[in-house]
């Protein structure tokens, strides 16, 4: 995985992985203003084709499920009056079944069927209009299987991954994993186990007692410890630039309902080789204040 902004994006991440969080609003077009709705995407630490710019990162990061259903917006009344907006009903039921998505206990049994223009929606039939971005609602109270069908194409659209299933990307995030994990092994390298010690005792040495605060983040859906990337970023001294890397992350921000202020993040970047520290640093609430440590 390339390693992005590595300050704000840092401490996202460990917030995302720690509290496994997973957000992400409607990419269908939700108001008839001739545009595609604005879209944000926050993912688990571990979906490697994600890309956070530093524009991206100074921006408000929404992580709250609960408020990040813009899919379930209403939608405007299109040409000839074949668009609805959503019930109550299916937004309250829209709400739940992503949940049950995000927690991967509840998808659809097939994918939504698309149309070019809305000429082509079949009556009765739920459908995707690519032209428009809009999604045609039968007259009907939706099913729960068409309402996953719509979270579902929201979820491939945010992604831009040429309409990629959940179960195709995890199964590129973990081939691109294996593939870096191939290169550690055949490089003598050292294990994740051994750059989450080394990271440790960085930390400890760094933080001093203050380190007892903080948990390591691991991905819950894969069970990594670790980032495991190419050290790429602007940061990182040339010499090291290209490095295969254990970005290690550890974080309090689900202590206690921590504050926002008082999230306290550990990074630790160790080199997936020969195990020195490429770069290692703290961040205390939304990035106003980082440490950097030498080692």
């Amino acid at each position: 995985m390339k390693k992005k902004s590595p300050k704000l994006v840092a401490a996202l991440a460990t917030v995302l992985t720690l509290a496994n969080a997973f957000s992400l609003t409607g990419c269908g077009k939700t108001e008839n203003t001739g545009s595609q709705a604005e879209q944000e995407v926050s993912f688990e630490i571990s979906e490697t084709e994600q890309e956070i710019t530093s524009a991206q990162t100074d921006a408000s990061v929404q992580t709250d499920v609960d408020t990040a259903q813009t899919q379930t917006d209403e939608q405007s009344v299109g040409t000839g009056g074949i668009m609805r907006a959503y019930s109550d009903k299916e937004k309250e039921r829209m709400a739940d079944l992503q949940q049950s998505y995000q927690n991967e206990t509840a998808k659809p049994e097939k994918m939504i069927q698309e149309v070019d223009s809305a000429d082509d929606a079949t009556e009765g039939t739920l459908c995707y209009i690519v032209s428009t971005g809009e999604y045609y609602l039968p007259d009907r109270e939706l099913t729960d299987e068409e309402l996953l069908e719509i979270i579902d194409c929201n979820f491939r659209i945010c992604l831009n991954t040429n309409r990629k299933t959940q179960a195709e990307w995890d199964a590129l995030t973990r081939a691109e994993r294996a593939e870096l994990e191939a290169k550690v092994k055949a490089a003598g390298g050292i294990s994740e186990e051994k750059a989450v010690e080394i990271a440790q005792k960085a930390m400890e040495t760094d933080l001093g007692e203050k380190a007892k605060e903080l948990k390591l983040g691991i991905d819950e859906k894969f069970g990594w410890s670790s980032d495991l990337c190419v050290a790429d970023w602007s940061e990182i001294k040339d010499k090291d630039k290209g490095a295969l890397a254990y970005s290690v992350g550890f974080g309090n921000m689900i202590e206690d309902e921590t504050e926002i202020e008082d999230w306290l993040d550990y990074v630790c970047v160790v080199n997936a080789v020969d195990g020195s520290i490429l770069e290692a640093y703290m961040i205390q609430g939304l990035g106003d204040n980082t440490v950097y440590y030498e080692h």
